[in-house]
């Protein structure tokens, strides 16, 4: 069975921007009632603020706050639909890398995220120009 490395994403969250982290939390916890919201992160490497929303039983919402001015983040946030990409976990986060950038995924980016402990996570786009995200799982 050639895709077996596939077995082991599990999604995790879409990510949403917002221009205001606060504002957004308070939406989703007084307004839509989730209750089960992260504590903020500084994500140093994408200069963001992130937040996690648990919209069901271990699956988030991403909340997203620029902390600086790029063209990729101020054109996502002007074009009225702010989800813009999704997340997964991999078991076996060389080898998931190795098979999509092997399957035609554009590797954006790797770095160590200050949300998930530190661990690897990656941003890569599909052939068809969807932005993933895999993150090494917890063990």
């Amino acid at each position: 069975m050639e895709q077996q490395w596939l077995d082991t994403l599990r999604f995790h969250h879409t990510g949403c921007l917002t221009q205001n982290i606060e504002k957004s939390k308070e939406l989703y916890k007084n307004t839509l009632g989730f209750s089960n919201l992260s504590e903020t992160f500084y994500i140093s490497n994408q200069q963001v603020k992130v937040c996690f929303v648990e919209v069901a039983p271990a699956v988030f919402i991403e909340l997203v706050e620029p902390q600086a001015e790029t063209a990729f983040f101020a054109k996502i946030l002007k074009s009225k639909n702010p989800f813009y990409h999704t997340g997964y976990f991999t078991g076996d986060f060389e080898k998931t890398l190795l098979e999509l950038t092997g399957k035609g995924f554009y590797l954006v980016n790797r770095f160590n995220s200050e949300a998930f402990n530190n661990r690897l996570c990656a941003f890569l786009y599909t052939p068809q120009m969807q932005l993933i995200e895999i993150i090494a799982q917890p063990n």
